[in-house]
């Protein structure tokens, strides 16, 4: 459930005239009129923003310290299918946070439903990204998972989700090599191979904190 808007924590004023409800199904937009403070001071002309309200999400990037292979999935999207690029993507696990839930407790879930694997120990926060800010809310809380790639096999997913879900395990210069190649054009998976980059030859030597290491 979306939660009321609070406008007392912007660092400049927004001045909220009224939101008007534009869409109701599978997703919601609604239309705000407003106006909002500017850097050199005073106040923009009205305006309206139209935004689209989804569930904060959760993004799972399993890694295999010992054999430094990155577990990645692959699935229909429709949008991709509308840009006319390949519809087939690949991806980092990922599912939708219902009310109430514990964020760390749906990661788990959704690897387990999209992969197959179990986590192994404790996961590590990645950080908290929007993921179109200009119009949606919804927001990818993010995380690192050690796995035993070795299992990363077959086809998964919920069959009343319509999911299909390939997954597969690539040593990470491999995967590294096919973002950097265009071949993963996914901000999830993009942000935890970046991640990966930077932090991975600590988690092999410690997962249980590899940013309290010395590079």
């Amino acid at each position: 459930m979306r939660k009321p808007l609070d406008t007392s924590l912007q660092p400049f004023p927004v001045e909220l005239s009224r939101i008007d409800p534009v869409f109701r199904g599978h997703l919601k937009v609604d239309e705000l009129h407003l106006r909002h403070g500017l850097f050199g001071g005073g106040m923009s002309d009205q305006m309206t923003r139209e935004v689209v309200w989804r569930r904060d999400a959760v993004c799972v990037m399993p890694y295999d310290p010992r054999r430094d292979e990155v577990v990645l999935i692959e699935q229909f999207r429709a949008a991709a299918l509308f840009n006319g690029d390949r519809a087939w993507m690949v991806e980092a696990v990922a599912g939708l946070i219902e009310d109430g839930e514990n964020i760390e407790d749906v990661a788990r879930r959704e690897l387990k439903e999209e992969s197959g694997l179990e986590a192994i120990g404790d996961l590590l926060p990645v950080g908290m990204v929007y993921s179109t800010p200009g119009f949606c809310s919804e927001r990818f809380h993010m995380f690192c998972a050690q796995v035993d790639a070795t299992q990363a096999a077959g086809i998964h997913g919920l069959d009343h989700e319509h999911e299909d879900i390939r997954v597969f395990a690539l040593p990470f210069k491999e995967a590294f090599a096919r973002w950097e190649a265009g071949e993963i054009p996914n901000s999830p998976a993009t942000i935890g191979l970046l991640w990966l980059g930077q932090y991975r030859e600590r988690l092999q030597q410690n997962w249980a904190d590899p940013r309290g290491l010395r590079p």
